[in-house]
């Protein structure tokens, strides 16, 4: 067999399997910005309806984190209704901010790291989009650590002796049952994982409607076997008025923390809207409602668990681990495997919404030549192992804590993003403009890089960094400490103020004439310009056409024409 042809067939090979844009026509330049996947959304996979959103979002309310909120919050020292409150309003601002950054998806179905290019540049838009898939990867390997605990219940419950099998990874801190379960978790993600998103609705809709029973069937049995929801909802507060000020501050700022990943994420999941207004108010209104229902399970059947056991159990597979622990029988078993069953789907779903999409489009736009959501979504899933996540959890306080400032650079970034949409451009963006590298163009700036979007940034992280050295440990005065408890809402709104008053003084082009000047259109335009395969995500190694940047007059009209009747 001659080199040549060895070579040619491994050209073929790497074309054909390896690379996206092979044989697309485009500059390297255009192909390290390109491929099908950052597209906006054809109108054949804008399948996501009303009902969609609210059953994703009553989904996602029902998971770990969420459940022990609440409880967070009463074990600080505040009453348990003070602790509801709190999560009402800390989502409730949380469902508002999610909505906001989520419009310009669903109006011009892009995602994320492509919006993220109209505020920080062609090129600057890579530390943004780098910074949430690192953080969506670290995410990825925790949350499946504890779905991996929801499998080991599962396991208890058919087979008791499970968790008592010999441990040959004793080096590593775990026990061997633990790492066969979170195994076991992991290979049924990636069988998730594989499905484009549009099709992940489905999934969605099947975890809103387990999760939320399995919830309820554990708060009625916890409650049944306490006789009663115990003594921890008759407490009333225990702190001073300062102190009681600020631990309702924090209840409230935490519930953000928890979603500043999902905020930025949004519009990976809004751009297969079906119109632009769909996802509008079942995030605003599904939200509040779902994980405030969640926190008061939480609340009442970790109140219970004190009538049953001596102590609080916050944590609900910890409780259904003593159910299993102090009883043998077979109703017992068979509940916690029900209900095991439900948040494992939960924390699956979970999982996937708050990191495996978006490690995928942010390893897409990163990488686009050779990396779409699919591959992106099981390059996390492999990171998610290579990192560890048992090491990390075993030293959870601190671990939670630099997760949680981490947040405040995710608001920094939501900060800037709000006011360019929203205030600066008025909502108009260029969609032809945000896939090319020419010099001309409006998210250009210097040499690709949003001066005034990082100034911003920048300005909402400066003023939060002494309180974010003192959440991963360091020695900081207690005022920067108290001012870390804001953290998030300050970053947001310092970024968000300091970009309108920059772009204010130094203007930037081709922004929309009035208030929402959104014209949808303009991702319709796009796509008429490209040769889109129908199907975006199972479609690998088709060669596209190069964006154009510029259209006559008369393609323009004839396009116009086409857009009503558009099924691209």
């Amino acid at each position: 067999m001659s080199q040549s042809y060895k070579n040619s067939k491994i050209k073929d090979f790497v074309q054909r399997w390896i690379l996206l844009n092979a044989n697309s026509g485009m500059t390297i330049s255009e192909q390290l910005l390109n491929n099908e996947d950052l597209y906006p959304v054809p109108k054949r996979f804008r399948l996501w309806g009303p009902w969609n959103y609210v059953a994703f979002w009553l989904a996602d309310a029902v998971n770990i984190n969420t459940w022990m909120i609440a409880g967070t919050a009463v074990t600080s020292g505040l009453a348990w209704w003070e602790a509801w409150i709190t999560v009402w309003i800390g989502y409730t601002i949380s469902a508002l901010i999610l909505a906001a950054v989520g419009r310009a998806g669903s109006v011009y179905h892009i995602s994320f790291p492509v919006l993220s290019r109209s505020s920080f540049g062609i090129w600057g838009s890579f530390w943004p989009i780098l910074n949430r898939a690192v953080m969506a990867c670290i995410w990825y390997g925790v949350q499946a650590w504890i779905g991996g605990e929801c499998v080991t219940l599962m396991i208890r419950s058919i087979w008791p002796s499970y968790s008592h099998i010999p441990n040959t990874m004793s080096k590593s801190g775990t026990q061997t049952y633990q790492w066969v379960s979170f195994f076991i978790f992991w290979l049924v993600s990636n069988v998730a994982i594989w499905f484009p998103v549009y099709q992940l609705r489905h999934l969605f809709t099947v975890k809103s409607l387990l999760a939320p029973t399995a919830a309820f069937a554990f708060l009625i049995w916890a409650l049944v076997k306490a006789h009663g929801a115990g003594d921890a909802i008759h407490s009333p507060t225990t702190l001073n008025k300062w102190d009681h000020g600020w631990a309702v501050v924090s209840g409230i700022v935490s519930c953000l923390n928890n979603f500043a990943t999902l905020i930025v994420n949004n519009p990976d999941f809004t751009r297969f809207a079906t119109t632009p207004n769909t996802p509008l108010w079942p995030q605003i209104i599904t939200i509040p409602v779902g994980y405030g229902i969640t926190t008061l399970i939480g609340v009442l059947v970790g109140s219970a668990s004190k009538s049953i056991y001596g102590n609080n159990i916050w944590n609900p597979l910890d409780l259904l681990s003593s159910f299993l622990d102090h009883s043998n029988a077979h109703g017992v078993r068979a509940g916690v495997f029900f209900i095991a069953t439900g948040l494992g789907i939960a924390q699956l779903g979970t999982n996937i919404a708050a990191n495996t999409v978006s490690a995928g489009n942010d390893l897409s736009a990163l990488f686009p030549a050779v990396i779409n959501i699919r591959r992106g979504a099981y390059i996390a899933s492999i990171v998610g192992i290579a990192m560890c996540p048992w090491n990390l959890l075993s030293t959870s306080n601190s671990f939670s804590n630099s997760l949680s400032a981490y947040a405040v650079f995710l608001s920094s970034f939501a900060g800037v993003m709000l006011a360019d949409y929203y205030v600066v451009r008025k909502g108009y963006l260029k969609i032809s403009s945000l896939y090319t590298t020419d010099n001309k163009g409006p998210y250009w700036f210097f040499h690709g890089i949003s001066v005034r979007g990082f100034i911003s940034y920048i300005c909402g992280l400066v003023i939060n960094v002494t309180g974010l050295a003192g959440n991963i440990g360091d020695k900081v005065p207690k005022a920067a400490l108290t001012m870390s408890k804001l953290a998030y809402l300050i970053g947001i709104l310092v970024s968000f103020l300091i970009h309108i008053i920059i772009c204010t003084i130094f203007p930037v082009t081709d922004c929309g004439t009035k208030f929402m000047d959104e014209q949808a259109e303009e991702a319709e335009h796009f796509l008429l310009q490209l040769d889109v395969p129908g199907d975006m995500e199972e479609t690998e190694g088709v060669p596209l056409s190069a964006p154009e940047t510029e259209k006559s007059d008369s393609k323009l009209k004839n396009d116009e024409v086409q857009v009503s009747g558009l099924d691209v």
